[in-house]
């Protein structure tokens, strides 16, 4: 069966989607994407995924000749043109600046691309869920505070990919990035939230972190259930010492952690508030099937 990309208004078999060299998206990585994923057809947090990165263009300058719900439509067609309308898929969706025109600002008449890629999941091992996954701490450090661009999701992802191979060459699943002072800031690929004494914690967003849509997702499913929720800033000898930690990402969801370093998470795995947050999580994820549903109805 043939795949179908968005490339433009149009949906081309992959294997002849092309865009041009001297997109600024290739030379520069001057370019915004989002990943979200389907739950058999519900495509959930779409609009928080959208309204994230129409926030990431207006901030960054990019000319946008097209709204947010000419993306969520491109979205769902593309998805259905892949015949994923009923499984569980993975989605991304891409945003370069352009054809590359000689100057390095921002200015000029830019037509950014619009790329969508649908494909069906595969999911992540049970036992990840079960048992918990294995986390490092990155070799590369980062500054607390100060960046203007850690809070948007770029093409330019680069030192995410050196974390995450740091973690595969470890027998991790994810790396956290850690100032040098040792603030803990955010994985590679996820947030961070640790539990002490029946409090929830995670890293604050005047931080050098993404604002994740999970992670929202997660505080306002611990708010909902008043399960308190602090977000403060966590040093790495609060995390070793924590009774339950996890990460969110969109993809994989809620993910306990086992161990971080040679460090062993001293409480059962999953903890009793991580296990709570996995239900109502799916919860969520399942009300919101019958609410997609009905809109595309």
């Amino acid at each position: 069966m043939f795949k179908f990309v968005f490339i433009n208004g149009k949906l081309v078999v992959e294997n002849r989607a092309k865009i041009s060299v001297k997109d600024r998206g290739f030379l520069y990585s001057d370019g915004l994407y989002e990943t979200l994923r389907s739950y058999r057809g519900n495509l959930f947090m779409l609009d928080a995924h959208v309204l994230r990165l129409f926030h990431s263009l207006k901030v960054l300058k990019y000319n946008i000749p097209f709204d947010e719900e000419y993306v969520k439509s491109a979205v769902i067609k593309t998805v259905s043109k892949n015949n994923l309308s009923r499984s569980d898929a993975y989605i991304k969706i891409i945003v370069t600046r352009g054809i590359h025109s000689g100057e390095l600002h921002f200015g000029g008449g830019y037509k950014p691309n619009l790329v969508i890629i649908a494909d069906s999941l595969t999911p992540y091992p049970e036992v990840d869920y079960t048992e918990g996954i294995n986390i490092i701490s990155s070799s590369i450090r980062r500054s607390a505070i100060g960046s203007p661009l850690y809070c948007h999701k770029l093409l330019n992802y680069f030192e995410n990919i050196f974390a995450k191979n740091e973690a595969h060459c470890n027998n991790a699943q994810e790396a956290i990035f850690l100032t040098r002072d040792h603030l803990i800031l955010e994985g590679a690929s996820s947030n961070i939230f640790f539990v002490r004494r029946s409090v929830v914690y995670t890293p604050p967003l005047t931080q050098n972190i993404l604002p994740g849509v999970t992670r929202e997702v997660v505080i306002n499913i611990f708010r909902e259930n008043r399960i308190k929720i602090r977000q403060k800033k966590v040093h790495y000898r609060d995390i070793i010492n924590a009774d339950e930690i996890f990460k969110t990402s969109s993809v994989a969801g809620i993910v306990p952690v086992k161990k971080i370093d040679r460090f062993v998470v001293a409480g059962k795995v999953p903890g009793n508030i991580t296990s709570k947050l996995m239900k109502l999580y799916g919860d969520k994820v399942e009300y919101s099937k019958k609410k997609f549903y009905l809109r595309k109805t």
